[in-house]
Protein backbone atom coordinates (compact mmCIF):
# COMPACT_ATOMS: atom_id res chain seq x y z
CA UNK A 1 0.00 0.00 0.00
CA UNK A 2 1.02 3.33 -0.79
CA UNK A 3 1.01 6.35 1.80
CA UNK A 4 1.62 9.85 0.03
CA UNK A 5 4.27 11.80 2.66
CA UNK A 6 1.66 14.23 3.24
CA UNK A 7 -1.16 11.93 4.15
CA UNK A 8 1.29 10.23 6.92
CA UNK A 9 1.53 14.09 8.06
CA UNK A 10 -2.57 14.45 8.47
CA UNK A 11 -2.32 11.31 10.07
CA UNK A 12 0.17 12.42 12.19
CA UNK A 13 -1.40 15.49 13.62
CA UNK A 14 -4.44 13.84 14.14
CA UNK A 15 -3.08 11.09 16.35
CA UNK A 16 -0.04 13.00 17.58
CA UNK A 17 2.12 10.39 17.19
CA UNK A 18 3.74 9.17 13.78
CA UNK A 19 4.66 6.35 15.63
CA UNK A 20 0.85 4.73 15.48
CA UNK A 21 1.14 4.21 11.67
CA UNK A 22 3.91 2.57 12.35
CA UNK A 23 3.29 -0.03 15.40
CA UNK A 24 -0.11 1.44 16.54
CA UNK A 25 1.24 1.75 19.99
CA UNK A 26 -0.55 2.17 23.26
CA UNK A 27 -3.23 -0.18 22.44
CA UNK A 28 -5.05 2.37 19.93
CA UNK A 29 -7.88 1.49 17.14
CA UNK A 30 -6.08 1.07 13.29
CA UNK A 31 -5.85 3.36 11.26
CA UNK A 32 -7.81 2.22 7.97
CA UNK A 33 -5.43 4.49 5.35
CA UNK A 34 -7.89 3.02 2.29
CA UNK A 35 -10.43 4.61 4.18
CA UNK A 36 -8.93 7.87 5.55
CA UNK A 37 -10.40 6.56 8.90
CA UNK A 38 -8.16 9.14 11.55
CA UNK A 39 -8.58 7.84 15.01
CA UNK A 40 -7.75 11.21 16.58
CA UNK A 41 -5.26 11.63 19.49
CA UNK A 42 -3.97 8.24 21.67
CA UNK A 43 -5.62 9.06 25.32
CA UNK A 44 -2.81 10.53 27.38
CA UNK A 45 -1.42 13.19 25.48
CA UNK A 46 -2.88 16.23 27.57
CA UNK A 47 -0.17 17.05 29.41
CA UNK A 48 -2.03 16.02 32.65
CA UNK A 49 -0.40 14.74 35.68
CA UNK A 50 0.97 11.14 34.45
CA UNK A 51 0.37 11.89 31.21
CA UNK A 52 2.75 13.19 27.80
CA UNK A 53 1.88 15.68 25.38
CA UNK A 54 2.27 16.01 21.86
CA UNK A 55 6.09 16.48 22.03
CA UNK A 56 6.32 12.89 22.76
CA UNK A 57 6.11 12.70 18.87
CA UNK A 58 6.45 16.16 17.22
CA UNK A 59 9.29 18.51 17.99
CA UNK A 60 8.95 21.60 20.17
CA UNK A 61 9.13 24.76 18.12
CA UNK A 62 8.39 28.52 18.91
CA UNK A 63 4.64 29.11 18.96
CA UNK A 64 3.47 31.73 16.84
CA UNK A 65 -0.66 31.50 17.96
CA UNK A 66 -2.88 30.98 20.27
CA UNK A 67 -4.75 27.93 21.67
CA UNK A 68 -7.52 28.92 24.04
CA UNK A 69 -10.55 26.66 26.12
CA UNK A 70 -13.68 28.58 26.60
CA UNK A 71 -15.47 27.09 29.56
CA UNK A 72 -17.81 28.81 32.03
CA UNK A 73 -15.47 29.67 35.24
CA UNK A 74 -18.07 27.81 37.69
CA UNK A 75 -19.69 24.22 37.41
CA UNK A 76 -23.26 23.14 38.94
CA UNK A 77 -23.08 19.69 39.46
CA UNK A 78 -24.72 17.82 36.82
CA UNK A 79 -24.93 20.64 34.66
CA UNK A 80 -24.22 20.11 31.00
CA UNK A 81 -22.05 22.83 29.67
CA UNK A 82 -20.62 24.01 25.93
CA UNK A 83 -16.60 23.90 25.76
CA UNK A 84 -15.01 25.41 22.99
CA UNK A 85 -11.53 24.64 22.32
CA UNK A 86 -10.39 27.93 19.46
CA UNK A 87 -6.61 28.34 17.55
CA UNK A 88 -5.82 31.56 16.36
CA UNK A 89 -2.83 32.89 14.29
CA UNK A 90 -1.34 34.99 11.77
CA UNK A 91 1.10 32.13 10.75
CA UNK A 92 0.00 30.33 7.01
CA UNK A 93 2.18 27.95 7.18
CA UNK A 94 0.08 26.23 9.92
CA UNK A 95 -2.76 24.44 8.08
CA UNK A 96 -3.63 21.13 10.21
CA UNK A 97 -5.11 21.09 13.31
CA UNK A 98 -5.26 18.78 16.56
CA UNK A 99 -6.07 18.32 20.57
CA UNK A 100 -6.84 16.41 22.97
CA UNK A 101 -8.72 17.35 26.38
CA UNK A 102 -9.29 15.48 29.88
CA UNK A 103 -10.68 17.46 33.07
CA UNK A 104 -9.75 16.17 36.38
CA UNK A 105 -10.46 16.64 40.23
CA UNK A 106 -7.46 17.67 42.54
CA UNK A 107 -7.06 13.70 43.25
CA UNK A 108 -6.75 13.70 39.68
CA UNK A 109 -9.53 11.36 39.08
CA UNK A 110 -11.86 11.42 36.15
CA UNK A 111 -14.37 14.76 36.47
CA UNK A 112 -17.38 14.61 34.16
CA UNK A 113 -18.21 13.34 30.77
CA UNK A 114 -17.89 14.57 27.63
CA UNK A 115 -20.72 14.42 24.66
CA UNK A 116 -19.80 15.04 21.17
CA UNK A 117 -22.36 17.48 19.01
CA UNK A 118 -20.38 17.89 15.51
CA UNK A 119 -18.88 15.60 13.16
CA UNK A 120 -15.25 17.32 14.13
CA UNK A 121 -15.04 15.62 17.88
CA UNK A 122 -14.90 12.29 19.42
CA UNK A 123 -14.48 11.16 22.81
CA UNK A 124 -12.40 7.79 24.16
CA UNK A 125 -11.02 6.72 27.19
CA UNK A 126 -7.90 6.00 28.38
CA UNK A 127 -6.18 4.34 31.65
CA UNK A 128 -3.83 6.22 33.95
CA UNK A 129 -2.37 4.47 37.21
CA UNK A 130 -4.83 2.31 37.37
CA UNK A 131 -7.67 5.04 36.79
CA UNK A 132 -10.17 5.38 33.64
CA UNK A 133 -9.63 8.84 32.30
CA UNK A 134 -12.17 10.75 29.38
CA UNK A 135 -11.27 12.01 26.59
CA UNK A 136 -12.36 14.48 24.01
CA UNK A 137 -10.38 15.09 20.75
CA UNK A 138 -10.71 15.39 17.02
CA UNK A 139 -12.12 13.40 14.01
CA UNK A 140 -10.86 12.71 11.00
CA UNK A 141 -12.58 16.04 9.51
CA UNK A 142 -11.88 18.05 12.74
CA UNK A 143 -8.09 18.14 11.76
CA UNK A 144 -9.19 20.70 9.03
CA UNK A 145 -6.10 20.25 6.85
CA UNK A 146 -5.33 22.74 4.47
CA UNK A 147 -7.36 25.34 6.75
CA UNK A 148 -5.20 28.52 7.99
CA UNK A 149 -5.85 31.21 10.36
CA UNK A 150 -6.91 28.87 12.69
CA UNK A 151 -9.65 26.26 13.78
CA UNK A 152 -12.49 25.73 16.46
CA UNK A 153 -13.82 22.63 18.13
CA UNK A 154 -17.07 22.78 19.90
CA UNK A 155 -18.16 19.37 22.65
CA UNK A 156 -20.80 19.26 25.81
CA UNK A 157 -18.73 18.25 28.84
CA UNK A 158 -21.12 17.23 31.96
CA UNK A 159 -19.85 18.39 35.49
CA UNK A 160 -20.06 15.48 37.95
CA UNK A 161 -22.90 14.83 39.85
CA UNK A 162 -22.13 16.04 42.94
CA UNK A 163 -19.77 18.74 44.19
CA UNK A 164 -16.45 17.50 43.62
CA UNK A 165 -14.14 20.64 44.11
CA UNK A 166 -12.26 22.27 42.14
CA UNK A 167 -12.08 20.69 38.33
CA UNK A 168 -8.85 21.52 36.22
CA UNK A 169 -9.23 20.94 32.44
CA UNK A 170 -6.41 20.16 30.78
CA UNK A 171 -5.62 20.33 26.89
CA UNK A 172 -2.88 19.82 24.31
CA UNK A 173 -3.15 21.44 20.90
CA UNK A 174 -1.22 20.77 17.75
CA UNK A 175 -0.75 23.87 15.27
CA UNK A 176 0.36 21.53 12.21
CA UNK A 177 2.10 22.41 8.89
CA UNK A 178 1.08 19.97 6.85
CA UNK A 179 4.45 19.30 5.89
CA UNK A 180 6.51 16.02 5.51
CA UNK A 181 8.14 15.11 8.81
CA UNK A 182 7.06 16.12 12.07
CA UNK A 183 9.49 18.51 12.94
CA UNK A 184 7.50 21.60 12.29
CA UNK A 185 4.45 21.74 14.09
CA UNK A 186 3.60 23.71 17.11
CA UNK A 187 2.61 22.47 20.72
CA UNK A 188 0.26 24.21 23.44
CA UNK A 189 -0.51 23.04 26.47
CA UNK A 190 -3.40 24.71 28.55
CA UNK A 191 -5.48 24.36 31.82
CA UNK A 192 -8.15 26.13 32.89
CA UNK A 193 -9.36 25.63 36.33
CA UNK A 194 -13.21 25.46 37.53
CA UNK A 195 -14.72 25.89 40.74
CA UNK A 196 -18.17 24.77 41.86
CA UNK A 197 -20.72 27.38 41.45
CA UNK A 198 -21.01 29.87 45.11
CA UNK A 199 -24.38 28.46 46.37
CA UNK A 200 -27.17 30.43 44.99
CA UNK A 201 -28.34 32.38 48.11
CA UNK A 202 -32.51 32.43 48.04
CA UNK A 203 -33.34 35.74 48.74
CA UNK A 204 -35.84 37.38 51.10
CA UNK A 205 -37.53 38.57 48.47
CA UNK A 206 -40.93 37.38 49.99
CA UNK A 207 -40.77 39.57 52.99
CA UNK A 208 -37.91 41.67 53.60
CA UNK A 209 -38.84 45.50 52.60
CA UNK A 210 -36.08 47.18 54.09
CA UNK A 211 -33.30 44.82 52.79
CA UNK A 212 -31.36 43.86 55.27
CA UNK A 213 -31.42 40.21 54.96
CA UNK A 214 -34.20 39.89 57.29
CA UNK A 215 -37.65 39.34 57.22
CA UNK A 216 -40.24 42.02 58.61
CA UNK A 217 -44.03 41.22 59.82
CA UNK A 218 -46.13 42.60 57.84
CA UNK A 219 -49.91 42.14 57.81
CA UNK A 220 -52.68 42.94 55.24
CA UNK A 221 -56.04 44.46 56.27
CA UNK A 222 -58.53 43.51 53.93
CA UNK A 223 -61.25 46.08 55.49
CA UNK A 224 -59.29 49.45 54.66
CA UNK A 225 -56.94 47.66 52.20
CA UNK A 226 -54.04 48.65 53.68
CA UNK A 227 -50.71 46.72 54.41
CA UNK A 228 -48.57 47.48 57.76
CA UNK A 229 -45.46 46.85 57.82
CA UNK A 230 -42.50 46.10 60.82
CA UNK A 231 -39.28 47.15 58.89
CA UNK A 232 -36.29 45.37 61.37
CA UNK A 233 -34.51 48.30 59.98
CA UNK A 234 -36.03 51.13 58.17
CA UNK A 235 -39.08 51.07 60.99
CA UNK A 236 -42.61 51.01 60.39
CA UNK A 237 -44.40 52.11 57.35
CA UNK A 238 -48.04 51.39 55.63
CA UNK A 239 -49.98 51.87 52.15
CA UNK A 240 -52.86 51.34 51.18
CA UNK A 241 -52.85 48.39 47.26
CA UNK A 242 -55.78 46.04 47.03
CA UNK A 243 -59.00 45.02 47.18
CA UNK A 244 -59.91 42.54 50.37
CA UNK A 245 -60.39 40.26 47.55
CA UNK A 246 -56.98 40.20 45.77
CA UNK A 247 -54.28 37.09 46.56
CA UNK A 248 -51.24 38.52 48.12
CA UNK A 249 -48.24 38.33 45.71
CA UNK A 250 -45.24 40.24 47.54
CA UNK A 251 -42.16 39.70 45.96
CA UNK A 252 -39.03 41.68 44.82
CA UNK A 253 -39.71 42.23 41.45
CA UNK A 254 -37.40 45.08 40.24
CA UNK A 255 -34.25 42.97 41.74
CA UNK A 256 -33.34 45.73 44.52
CA UNK A 257 -33.41 43.44 47.57
CA UNK A 258 -36.38 45.10 48.88
CA UNK A 259 -39.94 43.07 48.63
CA UNK A 260 -42.57 45.26 47.03
CA UNK A 261 -46.43 45.10 47.78
CA UNK A 262 -47.88 43.61 44.96
CA UNK A 263 -51.51 41.76 44.71
CA UNK A 264 -53.23 39.73 41.82
CA UNK A 265 -56.54 40.58 40.68
CA UNK A 266 -57.92 37.56 38.90
CA UNK A 267 -60.79 38.23 35.93
CA UNK A 268 -60.84 37.09 32.61
CA UNK A 269 -57.65 36.60 30.59
CA UNK A 270 -55.81 39.98 29.49
CA UNK A 271 -57.84 41.77 32.28
CA UNK A 272 -56.58 39.82 35.29
CA UNK A 273 -52.95 40.90 36.56
CA UNK A 274 -50.49 41.53 38.81
CA UNK A 275 -50.79 45.62 40.61
CA UNK A 276 -47.02 45.58 41.76
CA UNK A 277 -45.84 49.13 43.89
CA UNK A 278 -41.90 48.91 43.19
CA UNK A 279 -39.41 49.94 46.12
CA UNK A 280 -37.38 51.19 43.38
CA UNK A 281 -39.19 54.04 42.56
CA UNK A 282 -42.35 53.63 44.27
CA UNK A 283 -44.46 53.53 40.96
CA UNK A 284 -47.31 51.23 40.21
CA UNK A 285 -46.12 48.33 37.79
CA UNK A 286 -49.13 46.30 36.34
CA UNK A 287 -48.70 43.18 34.66
CA UNK A 288 -51.66 41.80 32.64
CA UNK A 289 -51.45 38.11 33.48
CA UNK A 290 -53.39 34.85 34.07
CA UNK A 291 -56.80 34.73 34.44
CA UNK A 292 -59.79 33.39 36.73
CA UNK A 293 -58.99 30.01 38.85
CA UNK A 294 -55.17 30.36 38.11
CA UNK A 295 -53.16 30.52 41.33
CA UNK A 296 -50.47 33.38 41.72
CA UNK A 297 -48.82 31.74 44.15
CA UNK A 298 -45.96 30.44 42.41
CA UNK A 299 -44.51 34.36 41.52
CA UNK A 300 -40.49 33.86 42.19
CA UNK A 301 -37.50 34.65 40.17
CA UNK A 302 -37.49 31.32 37.19
CA UNK A 303 -34.76 33.17 35.06
CA UNK A 304 -32.21 33.44 37.59
CA UNK A 305 -31.82 37.36 36.85
CA UNK A 306 -32.76 38.18 40.64
CA UNK A 307 -35.78 39.71 40.10
CA UNK A 308 -39.40 37.88 40.82
CA UNK A 309 -41.50 37.18 37.76
CA UNK A 310 -45.23 37.00 37.22
CA UNK A 311 -46.07 33.85 37.18
CA UNK A 312 -49.32 31.24 37.75
CA UNK A 313 -50.27 27.92 37.81
CA UNK A 314 -53.45 26.54 36.11
CA UNK A 315 -54.94 23.85 36.04
CA UNK A 316 -56.20 20.96 33.09
CA UNK A 317 -59.17 23.01 30.83
CA UNK A 318 -60.71 19.66 29.42
CA UNK A 319 -57.80 17.67 29.54
CA UNK A 320 -55.57 15.99 31.86
CA UNK A 321 -52.30 18.52 31.78
CA UNK A 322 -52.18 21.29 33.82
CA UNK A 323 -49.03 24.14 33.86
CA UNK A 324 -47.02 26.81 35.06
CA UNK A 325 -46.91 29.99 33.06
CA UNK A 326 -44.36 32.83 33.76
CA UNK A 327 -43.67 35.82 31.88
CA UNK A 328 -39.49 36.02 32.47
CA UNK A 329 -37.31 39.50 32.94
CA UNK A 330 -34.44 38.33 31.84
CA UNK A 331 -33.61 38.84 28.02
CA UNK A 332 -37.35 39.42 27.34
CA UNK A 333 -37.76 42.73 25.40
CA UNK A 334 -41.25 41.74 24.01
CA UNK A 335 -42.90 40.14 27.11
CA UNK A 336 -42.62 36.54 26.28
CA UNK A 337 -44.57 34.64 28.33
CA UNK A 338 -42.77 30.72 29.08
CA UNK A 339 -45.22 27.57 29.98
CA UNK A 340 -43.97 24.52 31.15
CA UNK A 341 -46.67 21.47 31.35
CA UNK A 342 -46.29 20.15 34.73
CA UNK A 343 -48.95 18.69 36.97
CA UNK A 344 -52.69 16.86 36.56
CA UNK A 345 -56.02 18.01 38.02
CA UNK A 346 -56.34 17.76 41.46
CA UNK A 347 -52.98 18.98 41.99
CA UNK A 348 -51.65 21.58 44.45
CA UNK A 349 -48.57 23.70 42.73
CA UNK A 350 -46.08 24.66 44.87
CA UNK A 351 -43.05 27.35 44.83
CA UNK A 352 -39.27 26.85 45.72
CA UNK A 353 -35.75 26.19 43.91
CA UNK A 354 -35.61 22.98 44.98
CA UNK A 355 -32.30 22.33 43.40
CA UNK A 356 -30.33 25.73 44.33
CA UNK A 357 -29.75 27.11 41.05
CA UNK A 358 -31.61 30.54 41.53
CA UNK A 359 -34.38 29.46 39.43
CA UNK A 360 -37.94 28.31 40.93
CA UNK A 361 -38.71 24.84 39.97
CA UNK A 362 -42.02 23.67 38.65
CA UNK A 363 -43.15 21.75 41.46
CA UNK A 364 -46.52 19.78 42.26
CA UNK A 365 -48.00 17.95 45.54
CA UNK A 366 -50.65 15.63 44.73
CA UNK A 367 -53.19 14.65 47.26
CA UNK A 368 -53.82 11.10 45.82
CA UNK A 369 -50.27 9.97 46.74
CA UNK A 370 -48.93 12.20 49.01
CA UNK A 371 -45.81 12.31 46.51
CA UNK A 372 -44.33 15.85 45.20
CA UNK A 373 -43.10 15.90 41.57
CA UNK A 374 -40.28 18.37 41.30
CA UNK A 375 -38.75 19.31 37.65
CA UNK A 376 -35.32 20.18 38.43
CA UNK A 377 -34.25 23.82 36.02
CA UNK A 378 -30.76 22.78 36.82
CA UNK A 379 -30.89 19.31 35.06
CA UNK A 380 -34.03 18.61 33.99
CA UNK A 381 -34.28 15.93 36.00
CA UNK A 382 -37.38 14.39 37.73
CA UNK A 383 -37.76 14.45 41.60
CA UNK A 384 -40.54 12.23 43.59
CA UNK A 385 -40.72 12.79 47.12
CA UNK A 386 -43.09 10.96 49.52
CA UNK A 387 -43.66 13.95 52.22
CA UNK A 388 -47.04 14.93 53.97
CA UNK A 389 -50.89 14.59 53.64
CA UNK A 390 -53.08 16.45 52.03
CA UNK A 391 -54.53 17.95 55.33
CA UNK A 392 -51.72 19.32 55.98
CA UNK A 393 -50.16 23.25 55.19
CA UNK A 394 -47.38 23.19 52.99
CA UNK A 395 -44.24 25.32 53.82
CA UNK A 396 -41.27 24.87 51.88
CA UNK A 397 -38.81 26.77 52.31
CA UNK A 398 -34.89 26.45 53.02
CA UNK A 399 -34.40 25.56 56.87
CA UNK A 400 -30.94 24.51 56.72
CA UNK A 401 -29.19 27.44 54.83
CA UNK A 402 -28.27 25.27 51.59
CA UNK A 403 -29.95 27.99 49.51
CA UNK A 404 -32.16 24.73 48.33
CA UNK A 405 -35.88 24.89 49.04
CA UNK A 406 -36.37 21.69 51.51
CA UNK A 407 -40.08 20.02 51.63
CA UNK A 408 -41.49 20.88 54.70
CA UNK A 409 -45.51 20.89 55.81
CA UNK A 410 -47.05 21.77 58.59
CA UNK A 411 -49.17 20.14 61.20
CA UNK A 412 -51.15 20.84 64.33
CA UNK A 413 -48.50 22.47 65.75
CA UNK A 414 -45.48 20.31 64.56
CA UNK A 415 -43.11 21.29 61.59
CA UNK A 416 -42.03 18.61 59.43
CA UNK A 417 -39.19 19.16 57.54
CA UNK A 418 -36.89 17.09 55.14
CA UNK A 419 -33.85 18.71 54.72
CA UNK A 420 -31.80 19.23 51.75
CA UNK A 421 -28.12 19.22 52.96
CA UNK A 422 -28.21 15.81 53.86
CA UNK A 423 -32.33 14.18 53.62
CA UNK A 424 -32.92 13.74 57.24
CA UNK A 425 -35.97 14.73 58.86
CA UNK A 426 -36.56 16.73 61.69
CA UNK A 427 -39.37 17.67 63.67
CA UNK A 428 -40.22 20.88 65.43
CA UNK A 429 -43.30 21.09 67.71
CA UNK A 430 -43.84 24.99 67.56
CA UNK A 431 -47.11 26.52 67.99
CA UNK A 432 -50.87 25.22 67.52
CA UNK A 433 -53.31 23.59 65.22
CA UNK A 434 -55.26 27.41 64.40
CA UNK A 435 -52.01 29.30 64.05
CA UNK A 436 -51.60 30.59 60.86
CA UNK A 437 -47.71 29.37 59.53
CA UNK A 438 -45.92 32.78 58.71
CA UNK A 439 -42.21 31.20 58.64
CA UNK A 440 -39.61 32.80 57.20
CA UNK A 441 -35.84 33.91 58.10
CA UNK A 442 -36.26 36.86 60.87
CA UNK A 443 -32.57 36.87 62.73
CA UNK A 444 -30.68 36.95 58.83
CA UNK A 445 -29.03 34.03 59.37
CA UNK A 446 -29.73 32.44 56.08
CA UNK A 447 -32.08 29.60 57.33
CA UNK A 448 -35.88 30.14 57.22
CA UNK A 449 -37.26 29.66 61.37
CA UNK A 450 -40.54 28.37 62.11
CA UNK A 451 -43.01 31.18 63.03
CA UNK A 452 -46.90 31.35 63.58
CA UNK A 453 -49.04 34.28 63.79
CA UNK A 454 -51.71 34.27 66.50
CA UNK A 455 -54.45 37.05 67.14
CA UNK A 456 -52.05 39.86 66.35
CA UNK A 457 -48.85 38.24 68.00
CA UNK A 458 -46.11 36.77 65.71
CA UNK A 459 -44.30 34.29 67.55
CA UNK A 460 -40.69 33.38 65.56
CA UNK A 461 -38.45 30.40 66.89
CA UNK A 462 -34.96 32.07 65.93
CA UNK A 463 -32.79 29.45 64.13
CA UNK A 464 -29.49 31.56 65.17
CA UNK A 465 -29.88 31.27 68.78
CA UNK A 466 -32.79 28.56 69.48
CA UNK A 467 -34.49 31.60 71.57
CA UNK A 468 -38.27 32.64 71.17
CA UNK A 469 -39.41 35.71 69.55
CA UNK A 470 -42.29 37.17 70.22
CA UNK A 471 -43.66 40.73 68.43
CA UNK A 472 -46.94 42.27 68.82
CA UNK A 473 -48.33 43.41 65.54
CA UNK A 474 -51.47 43.27 63.58
CA UNK A 475 -54.87 42.21 64.83
CA UNK A 476 -56.93 39.34 64.83
CA UNK A 477 -58.75 39.59 61.42
CA UNK A 478 -55.52 40.62 59.76
CA UNK A 479 -53.78 38.63 57.36
CA UNK A 480 -50.23 37.59 58.15
CA UNK A 481 -47.92 38.34 55.12
CA UNK A 482 -45.97 35.10 55.41
CA UNK A 483 -41.85 35.40 54.46
CA UNK A 484 -42.18 32.26 52.76
CA UNK A 485 -44.66 29.90 50.26
CA UNK A 486 -47.83 28.68 52.52
CA UNK A 487 -50.60 26.93 51.11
Amino acid sequence: MTISIKTVKVMAIASFSAMMILAFSFGESAVTVGHAEIPGAPSRRTGAPGESNCTSCHSSNTQTGQANIIAPATYVPGQTYTIQIQNTTTDLSRTSWGFEMTSLTAANTAAGTYTHTTAFTQTKTGTVSGGTRNYATHTSSGVFPGQSGGSTWSFNWTAPATDVGPITHYLAVLHGDNGQDDTGDQTYLKTLVVNPAVAVVIHHGFSDFDADGKADPSVFRGSNGFWYINRSTAGFTAAQWGLSTDKLVPADFDGDDKTDIAVWREDVATVAGFYILQSSNNTMRIERFGQTGDDPTVVGDWDGDGKADPAVHRGPGGGPQAYFYFRGSLNNPSGDVTYRPWGVSGDRAMRGDFDGDGKMDPAVFRPSNGVWYILQSSNGAIRYENWGSASDKFVPADYDGDAKTDLAVYRSGVWYIKQSSNSQAVYISFGTATDAPVPADYDGDGKTDAAVYRNGIWYERLSGSGSLNIVNFGTSTDVAVAGAFVK
